[in-house]
């Protein structure tokens, strides 16, 4: 899916909201637009994480990571990936973008018993009538809680990435079915000749999580990498995805290691997001619409020397 799949449609909306006077007070209408595709998000991936959830899909990617208590996570969505960490042992410092995959996430695990905190610092600036900026702040000392949500931008928040490396290592870095919102092109951060549809945008954010990784690690800590992708079924399938990550490590110290997958069956829910894969389909691997591709979760775990 494009990240500005729904433009024109939206700005059309956001016109005629804007002429109506919708909404509580002035509001530019790129602000509007921002806030409109991250509900919408959260809306639809919310039906797909009911999928996963039923596959059981949360569960194992927690699996990935056992035994690496202090978790930097990588986007909450709706928080059942921030649950099964946190019901494994986990404490979870959480980066993400969406406000309010925050709110949905905080209230998961308040609901399950779990001590959550928020630290709120996005600032968002109308550049144009389409174009916005998210300024954010700098960050305090983190409070004490079982998980801390953090407001932030994994591809492009130097603030946040200070604060990182401040903090006592991570034994792990958990960085799972990245998505984002259809306003995200809008950002002056994202460059569209770079990042025209989701399929870049995730792949930037991944290098960069890489890097970010290999500063923040403790020696023997993991980066978990989880994508939707065509089945593994033969080596040479196995052997693009591990050149894949091999590449996104090569500016690191990190080593790959063995892919592992499960099965995935995208939700047909109505509403429900139609999920781009990270490795698209060679024409060699295209099938026909009555012999549609076995598709599954594959990990790809990283290692800090």
């Amino acid at each position: 899916m494009s990240i500005n799949s729904k433009r024109r449609r939206d700005l059309k909306k956001a016109k005629r909201r804007s002429a109506s006077g919708g909404g509580s007070g002035p509001q530019p209408q790129a602000i509007y637009q921002l806030n409109s595709f991250r509900k919408a998000y959260i809306k639809s991936w919310g039906i797909n994480s009911e999928g996963h959830l039923a596959q059981g899909h949360y569960t194992w990617m927690a699996e990935r990571v056992k035994g690496f208590p202090r978790t930097l996570e990588i986007g909450c969505g709706v928080g059942y990936s921030t649950l099964a960490l946190l019901q494994q042992g986990h404490t979870v410092v959480c980066v993400e973008e969406n406000p309010q995959c925050i709110a949905a996430t905080r209230k998961r695990l308040a609901d399950a018993g779990f001590c959550v905190e928020v630290i709120s610092r996005e600032t968002p600036v109308s550049l144009d009538e389409n174009a916005y900026r998210l300024i954010y702040s700098e960050i305090a000392e983190a409070p004490e809680a079982d998980c801390v949500l953090i407001e932030g931008d994994a591809l492009n928040d130097p603030a946040l990435e200070a604060w990182l490396e401040r903090q006592p290592t991570f034994d792990a870095i958990a960085c799972w079915l990245l998505g984002t919102h259809d306003a995200r092109g809008h950002n002056a951060a994202v460059d569209l000749a770079l990042m025209p549809t989701a399929y870049e945008h995730r792949i930037f954010v991944q290098n960069r999580v890489y890097e970010i990784a290999d500063r923040i690690l403790r020696s023997g800590g993991v980066l978990s990498v989880i994508d939707r992708a065509q089945t593994p079924t033969t080596q040479d399938m196995v052997d693009k995805i591990l050149q894949h990550h091999r590449e996104q490590a090569s500016v690191t110290s990190l080593v790959v290691q063995p892919v592992e997958h499960t099965p995935h069956v995208e939700s047909e829910q109505h509403g429900a997001m139609r999920m781009m894969t990270t490795q698209p389909l060679s024409a060699a691997m295209a099938s026909t619409p009555d012999d549609p591709p076995m598709m599954s979760l594959c990990s790809t775990t990283s290692v800090k020397p």
